[in-house]
């Protein structure tokens, strides 16, 4: 799971918390996951996996994974300003969440996801994950306290996986690097130092932890905006620094990647001219059934249509695209629309729609 070889599809599977299930539902559903690549073929990033592994720890210690982080981790290193739970966060002076709003950058809702908890729900500061930073290089021990094992750090930092270099995979990370999955984190070769390092995103957050172990030395850098490459510039000049090069060598390419990152991920441009759906809206209201993402229902509201998902009814806006595709936004500064098509019937309605991303819905038959 933590070496991201099940090869599940990467960067897929998160949306089961915002839909309401609790940690044995998304478990049991992790049953219609399908894979993309067999086991070990490719390294595929998975947040399901983190969750998984999560779980996984919990159930061996017989506690939380909520009570097993705070206890045997933020506990023995003093980090008394991190947590596992986003909704209890209620320090005066956390930061707001940013996001590029039709290219302008706004105040936004931050994630909540802490069903999912290995994944996604935890929180810091920098001078906290500071002290995490300093136990991985003393090898597992904090101020003369043993918090892992050596051998644990060792086998987490060795390399399990290799992995393709990424559009997203920004300086000094390039083919001659290479790029490695650990246990949780990923490495790469870099002026003939294993660099060590963990990135992450949430809504409105970016961040990165890096490690030169060799060097005793690491940064972390923490950034309240998504989408920015601030943290990998950070990170860019801090190696190049340490390692006796130009610390501006990377930067203009980091900063002219960054702005082709923010077009990759805007939406779609809407066609010149595009095509009208020859259905009616009517013939698209059901309640539709995936069997990984459960339920998902789709209601008409005056001239247009709305999509709410799961137990909670997680909502989802819903605009004609061109001709049969329409873009299907669900909330959140991390979530991209995506184009969903229907299958119509011979009776005029909708028996199905896939969703690029999250697949095949097919229509629940109604009891008569």
């Amino acid at each position: 799971m933590l070496a991201q070889r099940t090869g599940w599809p990467e960067f897929t599977g998160d949306q089961l918390d915002s839909f309401g299930y609790d940690r044995a539902e998304i478990l049991r559903r992790l049953r219609f996951f399908k894979p993309r690549y067999s086991l070990r073929e490719v390294a595929q990033y998975s947040n399901p996996g983190f969750f998984v592994a999560g779980e996984v720890a919990a159930r061996a210690t017989k506690r939380s994974w909520n009570d097993l982080v705070e206890q045997s981790l933020f506990k023995p290193l003093e980090m008394s300003r991190s947590g596992t739970v986003i909704r209890a966060l209620q320090d005066s002076n956390a930061t707001a969440a940013h996001a590029f709003v039709e290219g302008k950058i706004a105040v936004v809702e931050p994630s909540e996801l802490d069903v999912t908890g290995a994944a996604s729900s935890g929180t810091s500061t920098a001078a906290d994950v500071s002290k995490l930073l300093l136990m991985f290089l003393n090898r597992g021990t904090y101020n003369g306290k043993s918090v892992l094992k050596p051998e644990t750090v060792a086998e987490m930092f060795k390399r399990s996986m290799v992995s393709k270099i990424d559009f997203t995979d920004l300086p000094p990370i390039s083919d001659k690097t290479g790029f490695y999955y650990g246990l949780g984190v990923g490495s790469y070769d870099y002026a003939g130092h294993q660099i060590i390092e963990k990135g992450g995103a949430l809504a409105g957050v970016r961040t990165i932890i890096v490690l030169l172990p060799d060097k005793n030395a690491g940064i972390v850098v923490l950034a309240n905006l998504n989408l920015t490459a601030f943290p990998e510039a950070v990170r860019a000049y801090f190696l190049n620094q340490l390692l006796g090069m130009d610390p501006e060598a990377d930067q203009k390419e980091i900063l002219a990647r960054n702005e082709q990152l923010k077009k990759l991920m805007a939406p779609p441009p809407p066609p010149k001219n595009p095509g009208k759906f020859n259905g009616s809206l009517q013939s698209l209201v059901g309640v539709y059934e995936n069997d990984y993402y459960g339920r998902c229902e789709i209601l008409q509201d005056g001239d247009v249509v709305k999509v709410q998902c799961g137990p909670a009814k997680y909502p989802a806006t819903f605009k004609h695209f061109n001709n049969g595709a329409f873009l299907m936004q669900f909330p959140g500064a991390t979530q991209t629309p995506t184009v969903t098509t229907f299958m119509i019937g011979e009776d005029g309605k909708a028996e199905s729609f896939e969703n690029e991303s999250f697949g095949i819905f097919t229509r629940v038959k109604e009891n008569k």
